[in-house]
Order: structure tokens, then sequence, then C-alpha cells
């Protein structure tokens, strides 16, 4: 398993949104009311995420990973095979930013877990622990001192795993309706 810098061309963009972006938001969505989906089908999603993931990656600071594999009994290399390739499958993302200090504050930049998902097959193999490697050499590349990520209170396993991690309570958010 080969954890790659996500490229930004359309084919790489519209594999991973199908095969990762919109199955970690359709299990989000069953978890946590906050995220339910519109009524789409799902090339609409697709296309969809594709220009704002390539729009977001574009910008100074944000990267994507994701996680890839060879299919058993093929021999397609992990590390050097376009994500695009068919024997290849792609197993997890880790999407981050950077959150700069403004000069009058006292504390680090921080590198910002934006999303972090790890496909069904393969939770409890060390691949999370692994994306999560991953971001803290990403905040280390990027001068950043803290790691930071928001996660919903109804995800219990999200929670847990990320306390594992070391992360703590930072602040609470609230929200309301403006209706």
């Amino acid at each position: 398993m080969e954890i790659r810098e996500l490229p930004t061309d359309d084919g790489a963009l519209r594999r991973y949104a199908a095969e990762l972006w919109l199955p970690y938001h359709r299990e989000l969505a069953e978890r946590v009311d906050a995220h339910a989906l519109t009524d789409w089908p799902d090339d609409r999603f697709v296309e969809r995420n594709v220009e704002f993931t390539r729009n977001r990656l574009e910008r100074d600071g944000n990267r994507g990973w994701v996680a890839v594999g060879a299919v058993a009994g093929t021999e397609a290399d992990p590390a050097t095979a376009p994500v695009t390739h068919p024997d290849l499958e792609l197993t997890g993302l880790l999407l981050t930013s950077v959150d700069e200090c403004p000069d009058p504050f006292d504390r680090p930049n921080r590198l910002v877990v934006g999303e972090l998902y790890v496909a069904a097959p393969y939770r409890g193999t060390g691949l999370a622990d692994r994306l999560m490697e991953r971001a803290v050499a990403d905040a280390r590349e990027q001068d950043c001192g803290e790691l930071r990520l928001d996660v919903d209170v109804d995800n219990g396993r999200a929670m847990a795993f990320y306390e594992t991690q070391g992360f703590e309570p930072y602040r609470e958010q609230l929200t309301r309706s403006v209706e």
C-alpha cells in the first residue's frame, strides 16, 4: 500500500471522487444527520467534486493524498502506476490545508485535516494510522506546529480514533438556522 499525492488531472479526480469521496460522504451521512446528501445520481456528485477538488488543491497549502494498492493477482506498482490504472485500487484519502497564524497571535501555524477516510475492507489494518503519519509529515513540510481537525460528535468511531492519535478538544462549535 502506497500513500501518494492526489493528481489533479480529470481522470484521477473522477476516480478519487467515485471510489473514495462519495463513499466517505455516504457513510458519514448515515451516521451524522448534518451530512445528508442531496438526491443526485452518482455521476453528478463525481463531476461536481472534480472541479471543486481541483480548485481546492491548487490553492497554496492544500494537499490531497490517496492510499493506493495493487488489486490481488496483478503486477501494477502502487508507487508508480497512474492512479487511474485499472489494476490499482484506491483505499483511503486524506485532505489537508494550512491554517496560518496571523501576526498578533502567539500560536503556530496549524495543518488542518479536512477529511480522512479508509475504505471498509481496509479498516483495522493500520492504514488510518499511516494516513495520520502522512498528515504529520505534511505538517512538518509546511512548517506547521500543530494538527487540527473537526469531528462530528455523533461520529463515535472517528472520535475514538482521533483520541488514540493524541487529539484533545480545542473549542466547541455551535450552529443554528437563520430561519
